[in-house]
């Protein structure tokens, strides 16, 4: 970030209709007044070229349910804008009061002294497959919520399930059989039972826009480099592609292993060394499926013709990497499974994991 002597720092606190904007010259001792305007791409143009008459403009302003909307559109009028990460913004001892005048000011203050840290806007392509990865998740939430509903009011009323597995074949032969004492609750069953057909429906039809966004040529070989890993096929492929985005802003496994929240959590002081467990920072939905994929190393299985054909078609790398690393996860989890508790096994193989699929996505890209 270049520095000169008519630089201006502009803090911006977001919101749907407004911005609060605050401007803080280098040589200033604090910043001007904070002004509130529309947020609208008209006013922050009028804005930014008012701005602009008294220097160079490098700008601000929180990461949050706004998005990337306001940075593309700074950046097209070639303002040096910075996406600031909400868990990294200092905060100041004893400060007891907040407000969008006061957020703006202080996003300024800090970005003058260089005390944020970025977020890499992703590109509107790799945003929308974000959208869509996350939107299957919360629509498998979703699907589970309804079968505990149907659940649940069945063991309340005495009916209960005694053939087998849950929502096999059987199970839900059985459930369109069933037959409530009470005409209430067997409206509400068949209430609940449609709810989740119709969200079952919307999760299958979910799963197909991901097999058929993955086929796309902007990260089709990235799927199928990563699809030659045991444990990993398109859904999570599409997953891992999605969060990391560019591998290359990452520097190394471990980067990319604390970005997913892998990485052990430390308090440590003087010679005193305490860590804890994982960080659990950024994506959920992408560690929860990394944990899944890390069960397929328990033991050494066949391969399958699936797999096979699957590595077949990646990238001859991408499969002499995944026969190495499931040799050496199976290893180590059995290694780590006689010693320590079996979640802990999980966490640490997809933390290696998704450095290797990283590394796979790199060659790919």
């Amino acid at each position: 970030m270049s520095q000169d002597t008519d630089c201006l720092f502009v803090g911006i606190d977001a919101h749907q209709d407004t911005l609060s904007i605050a401007v803080l010259p280098l040589g200033a001792e604090c910043p001007e007044p904070a002004r509130k305007i529309a947020n609208d791409p008209a006013k922050i143009r009028q804005v930014v070229q008012l701005l602009e008459k008294r220097g160079s403009l490098h700008a601000t302003y929180e990461a949050g349910c706004t998005g990337f909307v306001l940075w593309r559109q700074l950046t097209q009028l070639g303002v040096d804008c910075l996406v600031a990460a909400p868990s990294r913004i200092p905060v100041l001892p004893g400060e007891r009061r907040k407000t969008d005048r006061l957020d703006a000011q202080r996003l300024a203050i800090f970005l003058r002294g260089g005390q944020l840290t970025a977020v890499r806007p992703p590109t509107p392509e790799l945003e929308a497959l974000r959208t869509l990865t996350r939107s299957r998740d919360a629509a498998r939430k979703s699907v589970v919520a309804a079968k505990h509903h149907v659940s649940k009011l069945l063991l309340h009323r005495g009916a209960i399930w005694r053939g087998g597995t849950l929502w096999s074949r059987a199970h839900r032969t059985w459930l369109r059989s069933v037959e409530l004492d009470d005409p209430d609750d067997r409206v509400m069953l068949a209430l609940k039972l449609r709810r989740l057909a119709s969200r079952e429906s919307e999760l299958q039809e979910l799963d197909e826009l991901i097999e058929q966004r993955a086929q796309r040529d902007d990260i089709a070989a990235q799927v199928c480099a990563l699809c030659a890993f045991r444990g990993v096929q398109t859904l999570i492929a599409t997953n891992v592609v999605a969060e990391i985005g560019d591998p290359r802003r990452f520097r190394d496994h471990a980067a990319v292993s604390a970005y997913v929240g892998l990485v052990p959590s430390e308090h440590s002081s003087g010679s005193k060394v305490r860590r804890g467990g994982i960080t659990r920072t950024g994506s959920r939905h992408l560690r929860r499926l990394l944990i899944e994929a890390s069960q397929h190393y328990r033991r050494p299985y066949p391969e399958s013709k699936k797999l096979r054909l699957r590595r077949e078609q990646a990238p001859t790398a991408a499969s002499e990497l995944a026969r190495s690393v499931e040799q050496r996860l199976v290893k180590k989890y059995r290694r780590l499974s006689a010693a320590k508790h079996t979640n802990l096994a999980k966490a640490a193989i997809a933390r290696e994991l998704v450095g290797h699929l990283w590394q796979a996505m790199r060659e790919a890209n």
